[in-house]
């Protein structure tokens, strides 16, 4: 059994190191993806003193460093939408504040669910290209706090997490996620 995927605890290290430069206020929470098709149950992680989210960035990095590695689909499949439905059901709130970040290497999904109950200001995946292809239907608040149901979430190769933050990373989606995330909850 091996510990969290290093290019996952690096891309969450550099990308809430960013965050904490522009003074984004973070509830931090996990949920592990697993192969449900395996009968291997998504994981919601809880902190030290039971419950699924903190604000305490090393508390958070430890506790993701600390996770067990093992499972999934033996063809690179696991239950993505599941665990999403899981996170989004967890968060203390919901609306614009709200951000979903989906680290995975998974190569697809095999579950399908839909999340638009959850009404979220932005999800963004550092994934597989297999997995950007997939059908992920969310409800995205705007800014005039109206919804929008056909909008779709921001997919980032998974190999740019094997490099630091890149300029593009930084103008696409920590700048524009600031303003948002103002007091945010993230899942990861």
């Amino acid at each position: 059994m091996y510990s969290v995927y290093p290019a996952v605890y690096f891309a969450a290290l550099h990308f809430l190191e960013s965050l904490s430069r522009y003074e984004v206020v973070t509830s931090l929470g996990i949920t592990v993806l697993r192969s449900e098709e395996n009968e291997e149950e998504n994981e919601l992680v809880t902190f030290d003193d039971g419950t699924y989210f903190t604000g305490d960035i090393t508390r958070f990095l430890k506790k993701l460093k600390n996770i067990p590695l093992y499972g999934g689909g033996e063809d690179g499949m696991e239950s993505v939408h599941r665990a999403i439905l899981r996170s989004l059901e967890k968060f203390p709130s919901s609306g614009r504040n709200k951000a979903l970040m989906v680290f995975t290497d998974a190569r697809g999904s095999d579950d399908y669910c839909e999340y638009t109950d959850f009404p979220v200001g932005q999800a963004v995946f550092f994934c597989t290209e297999e997995l950007s292809d997939e059908d992920f239907r969310f409800c995205f608040v705007r800014e005039d706090g109206s919804y929008d149901e056909e909008a779709s979430p921001m997919f980032i190769g998974f190999e740019k997490l094997l490099k630091p933050l890149s300029t593009e990373l930084l103008e696409n989606v920590v700048k524009p996620l600031k303003d948002l995330m103002k007091g945010v909850s993230i899942g990861l």
